[in-house]
C-alpha cells in the first residue's frame, strides 16, 4: 500500500488521540460520580497488572450509558485502534486520506466526506 497523500505526524497524532481522550472523558464523567472513578479509568502503563480491572471498570460504567454515548465511546475506541494499527485517517470504504480539517473537527471519523456522505443516503 503507498504512503497516503498528507502525513499525519506524531504531533498531529498527539493532537488528535488527545481530542478523543478528552472526548472519551467527557462521555464517561456523564455516568461517573466522583473523581475517584474517573482516576481509576485511566488507561494504565503498558503491562499494567490493572489492565484487566481497568476494562472491567469501563464496561460497568458503558453499561449505564444510553445508545448514542455508547456508540461514540465505540466510535472513540475504534478510531484509537486505528491509531495504533497506523490506519487512521485512512477512509475505510475508498482508503484516500480523510481531510485533516475533518479529523480535527471529527477525530473519530472512519470516512472521507464523499463516502460519508454516501454512507448517510443508503437508505
Amino acid at each position: 500500500m503507498s504512503a497516503p497523500a498528507h502525513h499525519l505526524d506524531a504531533g498531529l497524532i498527539d493532537e488528535l488521540r488527545g481530542r478523543l481522550l478528552e472526548s472519551r472523558a467527557v462521555l464517561l464523567q456523564t455516568v461517573t460520580g466522583t473523581d475517584e472513578e474517573m482516576a481509576r479509568l485511566e488507561p494504565p502503563e503498558p503491562g499494567d497488572s490493572t489492565d484487566r480491572a481497568a476494562s472491567v471498570s469501563i464496561a460497568a460504567l458503558i453499561s449505564r450509558l444510553g445508545g448514542q454515548d455508547k456508540h461514540e465511546l465505540d466510535e472513540i475506541a475504534a478510531a484509537l485502534r486505528r491509531m495504533a494499527s497506523g490506519t487512521y485517517g485512512l477512509c475505510e470504504s475508498c482508503r484516500a486520506p480523510i481531510a485533516l480539517p475533518r479529523l480535527r473537527a471529527v477525530p473519530a471519523a472512519r470516512f472521507c466526506l464523499a463516502c460519508q456522505g454516501a454512507q448517510e443516503a443508503r437508505p
